[in-house]
């Protein structure tokens, strides 16, 4: 009787793990965001030392899927996208080389360079590094078999951190 209540029980928790499973549109949604922070690194590789900071900043950027509906070949999936505040440290950078160096000369290069690349490598290393958590409803579609993302931009904007607004973009 043991064995079979021991088995019985064993066969209700496998099944509520497979019941549990993940939809495949969030499968899909949290490869493409691994594959976006390596294509950022990826495409930085010759780039100037600030860039590449700049890249090792916004690939910091975690996420939590909050929601996944799917429907058919549709998908919405309300994520959280947690990145580094780039739009403060992108206004304080601003700051900082304006006081360095002024509004109406133009810096040397190198000396430009080099401060940037030390103000993004401090930001870098920072472990108190200031993050902001944006709310994004990701739409997914399925397309030739595989889930994609609809509407990438809005996520490009949390990922950015404020950037873009900081930027005026």
């Amino acid at each position: 009787m043991k064995k079979i209540f021991r088995y019985l029980l064993l066969s209700c928790t496998l099944l509520m793990l497979v019941a549990c499973g993940k939809p495949d549109s969030q499968k899909a949604f949290e490869e493409k965001f691994k594959e976006f922070n390596s294509y950022i690194t990826e495409r930085m590789e010759g780039a100037d030392e600030g860039t590449k900071k700049m890249a090792e900043i916004m690939s910091k950027a975690t996420f939590k899927v909050n929601k996944a509906e799917e429907k058919g070949d549709t998908s919405e999936l309300n994520v959280t996208v947690k990145a580094v505040n780039l739009g403060k440290y992108i206004n304080e950078y601003v700051t900082a080389a304006t006081a360095k160096f002024g509004t109406e000369i133009q810096p040397d290069e190198k000396e430009f360079n080099d401060f940037s690349v030390e103000y993004f490598s401090n930001v870098a290393k920072d472990k108190n590094l200031e993050y902001t958590e944006t709310d994004v409803n990701v739409q997914m579609q399925k397309i030739n078999g595989k889930w994609e993302i609809v509407n990438s931009d809005d996520l490009v904007l949390a990922i950015l951190g404020g950037a873009a607004t900081a930027l005026g973009l």
